[in-house]
């Protein structure tokens, strides 16, 4: 268990001073919607279990399979103020590249990596910017009038995760004219738009996944049990959740979410909303 979060006593006063600033930037540079952008990193357990599971009719204590299963990898999203979703970065624990899933066919925009606790840090921020939001946004310059092409400015919303506050990343996004700003520390369930909207949707995608591969699994082991046998025994029922099997299917259930909140552009602005932005 944790403390429970409390927000700060002049929260008002801390996210009008927040609204105003990334207004203020907005319209010093003529930005548009789709250069704004919020980014954001969240646990993605491997075993993304629910509050259902399957049980021997009669049975009078049930546990949930996966419930307390801790592993995990990094999935860092990115959204902008107009409901584009951009290519994540998915990063798993390893030290080389043979950790990461195999023949799993990620999109090429993908940022696939790894660290050894699998969270991000300076480098991997890095290469997210490199990889994913300045080619994002050097797209989007691309398609406006040319007098506005080279010189239009971005900005990219975050939160004071030690990550987020190098002077290597703070620089390289100031020399792409990519403007950083904070979200205010204990205050991201409030105001930061990934935390409003479309972080606990995706999770919930990636649950669905995982009960319909779990159930499928089951149903498919019992019918085998009854052509080889004619008898059940569901004490026989055992789905293989090794890290080794998981890995791959996790990975192909995050393509298939992806694809779908991409889709999501009402759910995506919701939470630029909610944080008062939009």
């Amino acid at each position: 268990t944790k403390a429970v979060k409390h927000l700060p006593n002049d929260f008002d006063d801390i996210r009008q001073e927040y609204i105003s600033k990334i207004n203020n930037v907005r319209e010093k540079h003529n930005i548009p919607d789709n250069l704004i952008i919020n980014w954001d990193q969240t646990g993605c357990q491997l075993v993304p279990g629910g509050d259902w599971t399957m049980e021997k009719e009669g049975t009078q204590q049930i546990s949930i399979s996966g419930l307390d299963d801790k592993r995990q990898i990094t999935l860092l999203l990115a959204v902008s103020m107009s409901g584009d979703l951009l290519p994540p970065q998915l990063i798993y624990p390893g030290k080389t590249d043979r950790c990461l899933p195999k023949g799993v066919d990620f999109p090429s925009t993908w940022d696939v990596t790894c660290t050894e606790t699998h969270w991000s840090n300076e480098d991997t921020m890095m290469q997210f910017v490199n990889n994913v939001i300045v080619p994002y946004v050097d797209e989007i310059r691309d398609s406006m009038p040319l007098n506005n092409s080279t010189t239009q400015k971005a900005i990219a919303i975050f939160d004071v995760f030690k990550a987020h506050r190098g002077e290597r990343l703070l620089n390289l996004l100031k020399d792409n004219d990519i403007v950083p700003l904070f979200v205010p520390a204990a205050c991201t369930d409030r105001l930061q738009p990934l935390d409003l909207s479309v972080n606990r949707e995706y999770k919930e995608q990636l649950k669905s996944h995982f009960h319909d591969w779990y159930s499928a699994e089951v149903i498919h082991q019992i019918n085998e049990q009854e052509d080889s046998t004619g008898e059940i025994a569901p004490d026989n029922v055992v789905v293989n959740m090794r890290t080794s099997v998981l890995k791959p299917i996790h990975a192909n259930w995050i393509v298939s979410s992806h694809n779908k909140m991409s889709t999501r552009k009402d759910l995506i602005q919701l939470g630029f909303r909610k944080a008062g932005l939009l």
